[in-house]
């Protein structure tokens, strides 16, 4: 056994490298960084933080707890289809190591898993240099070392899921060369298949480079010598079918996924697709040198910047080498130089840019295809080293002369992501590499240990600076929260084991449902539904593209979507870091019950403390500042938190008047919105009235300047250097709850908002007017609701005050609820129970988005669910007493499972074929 590990190691010492000194180098970097566990730091940030991590975690709760997750979720906003969301974030097989990681580990398990993807993505590049273009010893190592760490992994390594297309895609490009060569297609269909299983988008911009590569591999060795020019049609003519044939086997095998996922896309992400192009340059093209430098990052390069093209002074200067190379076939290079135009091109018009991304502009992140272009420059760049004699004394100056210009220009060029040193560093790394490449014909047996040397080194460099530049989580601070949310979820879970929503007035992230597992509202993800944001836009609340907040429910939406509890902190309430913090103490007691609550112990039991980057306290997020909480009950309480339970919720499906058919939600009227459902739900007349319109008893401008119309007034500063503000005075005449509408034009960049002298917390970005919760029980009390200016100015455009009759609203609402479905037996895809439909009611009504996946029988007869609203599932119902089936199941699903099915067999066919001698 000894020997024949030194056997293996003899052998393949090269690919092991490949994998060893990627994974190496980047965990020493984050080691020394501080990242968890040899710190406090981790390497979530940016969207990875913010998105990735609870998915993560949910990944693990579906497989080990709950499959059904896997389908549909009630998790996922109020409720969505989780397939589209698997494809995109969460379908890579690496995935599978977090299974080995608990819970409470999430963080560390991602960090594992990015340094493995380093790992592997330099061993499957070496893998592809090893057999398909001769590659070996240490120029290998350094070649796919390059790869690795080239600057498109670094700068998106938070974008773990994208990759796995890097790992993915030597593997492919190995198996197409050997389709080409050999006419053997089984390794590129397997490769190419799990690639589009593992992430359909990366996936995506890989097939249409294979077709580019097809084009360029076939031009570039040609086809076997045949007399006749007949025969030599016919071949690539076969090439190009098995071509063709193979790739929509990769996607017949991936169809099982694939197929649901397109369902997914056509009702969310792809719903907001244009067939509109801008053919114009996204800056002068030259500029994309300045891409070649080390750490040439920075946050302003995500929303928008370069594509990250850094690949190391080695591959650089081998891959201008190889166009003037006469070993490399001419037609090799001619086709390699036209392909590079079309990338240049790509990389820089506007409508090229959308047609690799999908047809959809990326928000954030652009370029997001510019590591096919690296992987081509790095190919391209080892052809060359392996065919080149060395560098002639005349090629050498004006090799220096170039790169010299090139550094004086980006210099002088306005690239805040380049500072001097970093320019000096990368001249000098390539004088360097250019000294050891006319070194090469020596056949020096040190030089390739010193090329490879030399390249992890300036690799590593560029890995430290460009990782530095951005800020990220901290390990306590994710893993307090993370701990603190569960325990209060657990136990609302263990005191009420019914189907509802949970809501919280502070956040980590909007899907911090996932990361606890409870049904919530708030969501952010690339396949949200784009109906259910359009209904809570339409609402008043938050809304973009891929998200919803919600952080501006009304009564009325609180019971409508079934929030049956709020989590809600404590004000002003903070921990010292040199004070001992409660412990986090497992409550002994039995399943709490509405009859037998204890307050005293949940007191005892959970304490929630949340660290900011301000070291000496722990605060909360807030996204909302919410009245309307007094009119809930208050069950339990800790030190910071306070639950709520909410005695105006509704259940899942209620019984209503069918008049909710016809209701049609306009933009940027909320209030009217809210009106009508509740008004067309309880089949009120139309003498019965909800929300009042209320004036401002007083309007008071300091450092203004009114402009505008009536319809929307603009105020903006008249002293730049003075506080500018307009405050909003009202006395409630009541104890109802008092809303007011703001127009979307007002965000957290644009302005503070204030409530009685205190911060009045509010999320920022919102596509359509936003309702804010101002009073409730506040009778005869002043309230003053200030908005003080950032920015110059703003506009007032959409500001009234409301009062909802809480008498009306709660008459309503106790309709409602007395048919509302009583629920025996709930999973995210089923929900089983009995409803009571009243004899004023027809209708029965749900808070689950509408789906095609949807089925409803009741009394055991099926019937076809309707969708109202543009969003939620109905059905009409009769009056009396009915047993209610919700089944879901994923559409497509079992088309795509027919197609996997037969397009696996087709792969195997032949093979089966040849071992029984057919």
């Amino acid at each position: 056994m000894k020997n024949r590990i030194l056997s293996f190691i003899q052998k393949q010492w090269p690919l092991l490298l490949a994998f060893t000194v990627p994974f190496l180098i980047m965990s020493g970097i984050h080691a020394f960084k501080g990242v968890y566990p040899f710190g406090n730091e981790t390497v979530l940030t940016i969207d990875l933080g913010q998105q990735y991590v609870d998915f993560l975690a949910y990944y693990r709760q579906t497989l080990l707890e709950d499959p059904t997750a896997f389908f549909y979720s009630f998790t996922k906003a109020i409720g969505g289809d989780m397939v589209g969301l698997w494809a995109y974030y969460l379908a890579s097989p690496f995935n599978l190591i977090f299974l080995l990681f608990p819970q409470s580990q999430v963080s560390l398990a991602v960090t594992v898993v990015t340094m493995l993807k380093y790992g592997l993505a330099g061993w499957s590049f070496a893998y592809l240099l090893k057999k398909e273009f001769d590659g070996e010893g240490f120029s290998l190592v350094a070649f796919s070392t390059s790869y690795a760490l080239m600057g498109y992994t670094i700068v998106n390594q938070f974008n773990i899921m994208w990759l796995d297309g890097v790992i993915f895609l030597p593997l492919i490009v190995l198996g197409l060369e050997r389709l080409i060569k050999q006419q053997k297609g089984v390794l590129y269909t397997v490769f190419l298949a799990i690639c589009l299983m593992s992430n359909y988008y990366i996936a995506y911009m890989i097939c249409f480079f294979l077709v580019l590569y097809f084009i360029f591999r076939c031009i570039s060795i040609g086809f076997p010598t045949i007399a006749k020019r007949k025969d030599k049609v016919l071949s690539g003519i076969k090439t190009s079918l098995l071509f063709i044939w193979h790739s929509l086997l990769a996607g017949g095998i991936s169809a099982i996924l694939l197929l649901p996922t397109l369902h997914s896309l056509m009702v969310g992400k792809a719903s907001y697709i244009k067939m509109d192009f801008k053919w114009e340059s996204d800056y002068f093209f030259p500029e994309m040198v300045s891409k070649f430098f080390v750490g040439a990052f920075n946050f302003d390069q995500m929303p928008s910047g370069y594509p990250n093209l850094f690949i190391g002074s080695l591959a650089l200067l081998c891959f201008c080498l190889y166009f003037f190379n006469r070993i490399i076939p001419l037609r090799e290079r001619v086709t390699a130089f036209v392909l590079m135009i079309f990338f240049i091109f790509s990389m820089n018009v506007d409508a090229m840019n959308k047609i690799w991304h999908a047809m959809q502009y990326p928000n954030w992140y652009p370029y997001r295809f510019s590591f096919v272009v690296s992987f081509f420059l790095l190919l391209l760049a080892f052809r060359s080293f392996t065919h080149l004699k060395g560098v002639n004394p005349l090629a050498t100056f004006f090799t220096m002369i170039i790169a010299s210009g090139i550094g004086l220009y980006v210099y002088s060029g306005e690239f805040d992501f380049l500072t001097p040193i970093q320019i000096i560093i990368t001249l000098l790394f390539t004088f360097l590499v250019l000294l050891l490449l006319i070194l090469k014909p020596q056949h020096y047996k040190w030089l390739g240990f010193v090329l490879f040397l030399v390249t992890s080194i300036e690799m590593t460099v560029n890995a430290s600076i460009s990782l530095s530049r951005l800020s990220y989580v901290d390990q306590d601070t994710f893993s307090v929260y993370q701990q603190s949310q569960q325990q209060v979820i657990d136990w609302i879970e263990n005191y009420d084991d019914d189907l509802y929503r949970i809501e919280k007035t502070f956040v980590r992230t909007k899907n911090d449902s996932f990361q606890a597992g409870f049904n919530g509202i708030t969501h952010f993800s690339s396949t949200f539904e784009s109906a259910v944001p359009d209904l809570f836009g339409r609402l008043g609340n938050p809304v973009g593209g891929g998200f919803l907040t919600y952080s501006n429910g009304t009564l009325l939406t609180d019971a409508l979507f079934g929030v049956k509890y709020y989590a809600s902190e404590q004000n002003a309430l903070y921990w010292k870091e040199n004070e001992d913090l409660p412990s986090l103490i497992e409550t002994t007691t039995a399943p709490l019950k509405q009859n037998n609550f204890r307050y005293d112990t949940f007191q005892t039991a959970f304490s929630f403390p949340f660290r900011s980057s301000n070291k000496d306290k722990y605060h909360f997020t807030l996204k909302q500042t919410k009245p309307d909480l007094k009119d809930y009950q208050k069950i339990a309480a800790t030190n910071q938190v306070i639950v709520y339970e909410n005695p105006y919720s509704l259940p899942f499906a209620f019984g209503s008047s069918s008049n909710i058919e016809s209701v049609y939600l306009q933009k940027n009227r909320p209030i009217q919105a809210q009106e009508s459902v509740l008004s067309a739900l309880a089949g009120s007349s139309n003498a019965t009235t909800y929300f009042f319109s209320e004036e401002f008893s007083s309007t008071i401008y300091q450092n203004v300047l009114l402009s505008g119309s009536s319809f929307e007034p603009i105020i903006e500063k008249d002293n730049e250097d003075s506080k500018a503000s307009v405050q909003f005075q009202f006395t409630p005449e009541t104890n109802d709850a008092y809303y007011v509408t703001v127009g979307s034009s007002i965000g957290d960049k644009d302005v503070n908002l204030y409530l009685n002298g205190e911060s009045f917390a509010f999320y920022d970005s919102s596509n359509e007017t936003v309702i804010h919760n101002l009073a409730n029980e506040d009778y005869n009390k002043t309230i003053t609701f200030e908005i003080e200016l950032l920015d110059d100015s703003i506009s007032l455009e959409d500001i009234q005050l409301y009062r909802l009759d809480t008498t009306a609203f709660t008459h309503s609402i106790e309709s409602l609820q007395a048919g509302g479905m009583v629920i025996e037996n709930h999973s995210h895809t089923q929900i089983e129970g009995t409803v009571t439909i009243q004899d004023n009611q027809d209708f029965l009504m749900t808070s689950i988005p509408f789906s095609e996946g949807w089925s409803v029988s009741i009394d055991g007869v099926p019937v076809q669910p309707e969708e109202v609203i543009d969003s939620l599932l109905g059905v009409p119902i009769q009056s009396g007493k009915h047993r209610v089936v919700f089944s879901y199941s994923t559409p497509y699903l079992f088309e795509g499972i027919i197609i996997t099915v037969i397009s696996i067999l087709l792969l195997l066919i032949p093979f089966i074929f040849k071992k029984i001698n057919l």
